[in-house]
């Protein structure tokens, strides 16, 4: 009798859990194994076809107790090295059973590692976090910038992370640190508001008019034409000396917004 004269509902789930063992993947390995185990309907099937489903599931069960997550659970709760997972022919409702619960261990022994490995993570963020700030406020740059530039490579995915990176070093009067830092936010997280503001008003302190502009602009794009906006690009224009520009942004600014009494102030000057 060959495998094929398995019903597919059977065959299906226990070639998958086969494969799935084969890469290790545990849990989904024992969720296909039961699933194939519901299907399985003994008294259905002729005893040629049933000692051909009985193999596979032994060998699906075999290669299960191999796996060393399985091991290292049984380990725990037995506290010995040789128990297993059992299986006799026949007895498949009680297997079935038996994987329910080992699935639901093996499920909270994940969630377990999930989250001991997450505060395993926050734990570094905020270690390197410190530590970098640490240094900065005692004056100690190069090792400052050296573990906050650490914290970037390593957490600078997470939202916030490299805008605060930035803020800190504008703090410390690290301007063109701050500005790099602050560059990387934006082109990571596009829609980080925050790190334009900063980006802008540290550009606007190096004096660096055209890169202000350009954030100023990219803001605009992103966020819409807001009255603060063009306001803070109308003052930027005012401190470049473009006083043409700064009668048109201020005009535009006060029209959205007719509370913005600096607006009003520069559109009454240069009008």
């Amino acid at each position: 009798m060959t495998a094929a004269a398995v019903p597919q509902s059977i065959s299906h789930n226990l070639n998958r859990a086969r494969s799935m063992l084969k890469r290790d993947d545990t849990i989904r390995a024992a969720e296909a194994l039961v699933a194939g185990l519901d299907a399985f309907q003994p008294q259905s099937l002729p005893g040629p076809v049933r000692f051909e489903v009985e193999v596979m599931i032994i060998e699906c069960v075999q290669e299960l107790n191999r796996q060393p997550s399985v091991r290292k659970l049984f380990e725990n709760l037995a506290h010995t090295s040789k128990a297993m997972i059992p299986y006799q022919p026949g007895k498949e409702a009680k297997l079935g059973s038996t994987l329910r619960l080992v699935l639901k261990a093996l499920h909270e022994s994940e969630a377990s590692s999930v989250r001991n490995a997450e505060a395993e993570r926050e734990q570094r963020k905020e270690m390197l976090l410190q530590k970098g700030l640490g240094y900065l406020d005692v004056g100690d740059a190069p090792r400052g910038k050296a573990s906050l530039r650490v914290l970037a490579e390593e957490f600078g995915t997470d939202t916030g992370v490299l805008t605060q990176i930035g803020e800190l070093f504008i703090a410390h009067k690290l301007l063109f640190e701050g500005a790099e830092m602050l560059q990387h936010a934006m082109e990571t997280f596009p829609k980080d508001g925050k790190a334009y503001g900063l980006a802008a008003q540290c550009y606007l302190d190096l004096h660096e008019f055209e890169k202000a502009e350009s954030v100023y602009l990219t803001a605009m794009k992103n966020f819409g034409r807001h009255p603060r906006t063009l306001l803070n690009l109308a003052k930027l224009y005012l401190k470049w000396n473009k006083k043409d520009q700064v009668l048109s942004i201020a005009m535009e600014a006060y029209k959205k917004d007719n509370s913005l009494t600096e607006a009003k102030e520069m559109v009454d000057k240069y009008s």
